[in-house]
């Protein structure tokens, strides 16, 4: 990641004595231990998010579930409600202690997985996922915000490098935890309370899963408190850089209608992109488990190490390439490495309608991370750079809020798609294909299109 420009226009000369100071300082050991707790509680949240995958089948056989119930489940009941929560916990974090909001995020969520382990019907499934996408969407804005505010402008490339491969990384680590946490809970059922002993597996371990909640919450509240624009001020006795700002006083309206074809441009391109690749995700397991028979544990093993492989080769790949490609596209390289790896995961998705097995679906799930990872590690220096750091944490939920009908759709249009060809051998396989086939060729076109407003805003953004 060291590749990624500041996209920002050339510093005056009154400003070189504190950007020396700025590249030369470094962040203390309260900010990478904050930074830890960020990923602690990011993994947790990434573990609450795929056991559902993970347990859908036996969820689905003991409620009656049909797949479009199931799409809805993972659409309208954590998508929709994550993004509609994005805007408010947004606001909150710019104006008040970003510790404890978040810490208040991580008691809902926890909350809802074992609201999870109560229901007996879809009605209740569904409010505790809505509780859950609600908990999380505090996630995306809070780290967004913090991590400027932890680590001079040297550093935080590297701490957003470790703490985006972080948290895809707890994906893999929630697939491979999950199952052996299934395992783990069904071994001690005879240690349970006579009342519990007769549970399911699937409900014994949401119980299990909402406990961590209470020590990462207090780990949480353990992070030193830090002042906004806190990393990014020069020592005292430094002269003061020249105006931070006039973008201070910028709004958040006054932002996006500046930059409105741009923020647009994201949203639509990366929005239709996620109908499919959403999709991918949610379903893929689901078709694995269904037409082979998978076990919970075994599905978290292959998911967890298909994971992990494609991540490492992702990050690797978003890197070698943004290092190769930015010299010679300047600021449209990042965009356009992202446009290309998500539609490479489209066209990618084709080769379900042609495996045999589930290892080869787990091959082809760690084939299709590959190019996602490479274009996700790009994002979050691109997001920043693109706000001033007292608009961030609600420019990135305005964002996430405008893309939310594309996160509900994908599920559930895969959902409605395989109910009605259910007749068919494959239906599955073929919903999920066509999805995301028809959302990525759309989304790639938009971003395409994107490219010159894009340029345009990193070139005025500021340096903070």
């Amino acid at each position: 990641m060291s590749g990624l420009p500041p996209f920002a226009a050339p510093m005056p000369l009154d400003a070189a004595a504190p950007a020396a100071l700025e590249t030369t300082r470094k962040a203390p050991a309260s900010a990478w231990y904050a930074l830890a707790v960020l990923i602690i509680a990011t993994v947790l949240g990434s573990i609450d998010k795929v056991i559902l995958t993970l347990l859908t089948e036996p969820i689905r056989q003991t409620l009656s579930l049909s797949d479009t119930q199931i799409g809805l489940l993972q659409g309208a009941g954590i998508v929709l409600f994550t993004g509609i929560a994005t805007l408010p916990l947004g606001w909150l974090s710019d104006r008040y202690d970003r510790r404890v909001v978040l810490a208040a995020c991580v008691v809902l969520w926890s909350a809802a997985t074992a609201m999870r382990g109560t229901a007996m019907d879809y009605g209740v499934l569904f409010v505790a996922s809505v509780g859950l996408g609600v908990g999380e969407a505090g996630l995306t804005p809070i780290t967004n915000s913090m991590i400027p505010d932890l680590f001079p402008r040297a550093q935080r490339v590297l701490a957003n490098a470790v703490f985006a491969l972080s948290a895809i990384f707890g994906s893999a680590l929630g697939a491979l935890l999950g199952g052996t946490i299934v395992h783990l809970t069904d071994d001690l059922r005879p240690w349970l309370p006579v009342a519990m002993r007769q549970l399911e597996a699937w409900r014994l371990t949401f119980f299990v899963l909402a406990s961590a909640g209470i020590p990462v919450t207090l780990l949480v509240l353990s992070i030193r408190r830090t002042s906004r624009g806190g990393a990014q001020q020069a020592k005292p006795g430094a002269p003061a850089a020249p105006s931070a700002d006039a973008s201070a006083t910028t709004t958040l309206r006054q932002h996006l209608r500046l930059h409105w074809r741009t923020f647009a441009g994201l949203v639509v391109g990366v929005g239709l992109t996620s109908v499919g690749l959403s999709s991918l995700g949610t379903w893929l397991p689901i078709v694995t488990a269904r037409t082979y028979g998978v076990t919970p544990v075994q599905m978290g093993q292959g998911m967890g190490l298909a994971f992990l492989c494609g991540t490492v080769a992702g990050g690797l790949l978003g890197v070698l390439s943004m290092r190769y490609v930015q010299p010679r596209m300047g600021p449209a390289a990042a965009l356009r490495l992202i446009m290309l790896g998500n539609l490479s995961a489209a066209l990618m998705s084709t080769l379900l309608l042609f495996t045999s097995s589930a290892n080869h679906n787990f091959m082809l799930l760690g084939l299709l991370v590959v190019p996602l990872i490479g274009s996700a590690v790009l994002l979050p220096n691109v997001l920043q750079d693109a706000a001033p750091p007292h608009l961030r944490a609600r420019t990135i939920a305005m964002l996430t809020l405008a893309s939310l009908p594309f996160g509900v759709v994908g599920p559930l249009m895969v959902g409605m798609l395989s109910d009605a060809l259910k007749s068919m051998p494959n239906g599955l396989a073929v919903s999920i294909v066509a999805t995301t086939l028809v959302g990525g060729s759309l989304g790639a076109m938009v971003l395409r299109a994107t490219e010159g407003p894009f340029v345009r805003l990193m070139r005025e953004a500021k340096p903070n």
